[in-house]
């Protein structure tokens, strides 16, 4: 029992003092560079202040700044620094340690180099957050080199600048095509519902039929006030002694009841009573459909018009830039690993392991017993 009780100290001893070796000595000193961006629309209407660019956006910019996240973790954002950074040659070089070095043959799948491997140490040197309080992308790129780190992690910001406008511009110009479509449509359908109006207008020899209806009543108005002065002489007339069979007299009446059919004809057809299959009031009905179709034809066509060039604008411009509230830094010692913690929590879990076995040896020892 003796034996194997210092057996198992001594084995654990020569475990804890291993793995501090290379955690003191061997593990490789990577150096963190941080920065805090913040995504800003620049379409949207808003003042230029801090407070605008931590809480201007809503949803729409954590939607983008959750993107942006998936893409600085991606194949392509990887592919772009490597061609500058050769990444590949770093994570397979004696620069990382054997535990963390990839190999090009290796019968372990974590440690052969491959795609994903390679991908998986830079997302593994790569922390990305997202703050939905403040609205801020907090980026920390690790490297055994400070200065390296800090380029990094600069270049990951302009790069994602780009990448997101870039973004943003695809996506307006499938909006530019389907609209458009809509400005072609609408803008036939305007034109169909101009040449609507003007058979109408062709066919009733008119207008606009309210004008019609205007000058008929002014007509109108101008009869009735002529019939009564004619009337009023008439009477006049026969008050003097005059011979209602003269032929002034004559003449006079029969003025009279022309003026009158005409005055009751005419009221007829303001009033829709007349057997004419143009009654005014019919006219102005049909006018007005026509118009009124015309004119809600011009409104849509007008305001695709407007949008059309709105994203136009989008298309063209670079909505949306990723703010640099505070520029990456370059670390003045190395950030990870950290030796002290590291070699606490060693020495625990040690501790714990060697107290686990050790209670599994005594509960066998006293069954036995």
């Amino acid at each position: 029992m003796k034996k194997t009780t210092w057996f198992l100290r001594l084995l654990f001893i020569l475990v804890f003092m291993a793995l501090s070796y290379y955690i003191v000595f061997i593990e490789t000193e990577k150096y963190e560079s941080v920065s805090v961006t913040a995504l800003k629309d620049l379409s949207k209407k808003q003042e230029v202040n801090l407070g605008s660019i931590l809480t201007g956006g809503g949803d729409a910019i954590a939607t983008d700044s959750n993107v942006l996240e998936l893409y600085i973790r991606s194949y392509e954002m990887y592919d772009y620094l490597e061609e500058k950074y050769h990444f590949n040659a770093y994570y397979a070089s004696d620069t990382m340690d054997f535990y963390q070095r990839l190999y090009k043959e290796s019968y372990l799948p974590a440690f052969r180099e491959n795609k994903e491997t390679l991908l998986a140490a830079y997302n593994k040197d790569l922390f990305v957050s997202y703050d939905t309080l403040s609205q801020t992308l907090t980026l920390k790129f690790a490297h055994a080199d400070r200065n390296t780190s800090q380029n990094i992690l600069k270049d990951i910001i302009a790069h994602s600048d780009v990448t997101i406008n870039a973004f943003s511009k695809d996506n307006a110009k499938i909006s530019l095509d389907f609209i458009q479509k809509q400005v072609k449509n609408n803008r036939a359908h305007f034109i169909e519902s101009i040449k609507n109006l003007i058979r109408y207008q062709n066919k009733h020899h008119t207008l606009d039929p309210h004008l019609d209806a205007a000058r008929k009543n002014t007509i109108l108005a101008e009869l009735e006030a002529d019939l009564v002065k004619k009337e009023v002489e008439y009477t006049s007339k026969l008050k003097s002694n005059w011979n209602p069979n003269g032929s002034e007299m004559k003449m006079l009446k029969a003025t009279i009841m022309d003026t009158k059919k005409t005055i009751e004809k005419m009221k007829q057809e303001l009033s829709g009573n007349s057997k004419n299959d143009s009654e005014l009031n019919v006219n102005i009905f049909d006018f007005e459909v026509l118009k009124n179709e015309m004119e809600f034809a011009k409104e849509v066509y007008k305001e695709t018009l407007i949008n059309r060039e709105q994203v136009k604008i989008e298309v063209n411009q670079n909505a949306k830039h990723l703010v640099v509230i505070t520029k990456p830094t370059q670390a003045e010692s190395y950030t990870y690993p950290d030796k002290v913690w590291d070699l606490f929590t060693t020495a625990l879990t040690l501790f714990f392991l060697y107290s686990i076995l050790m209670t599994i040896i005594i509960i066998i020892r006293d069954h036995k017993d």
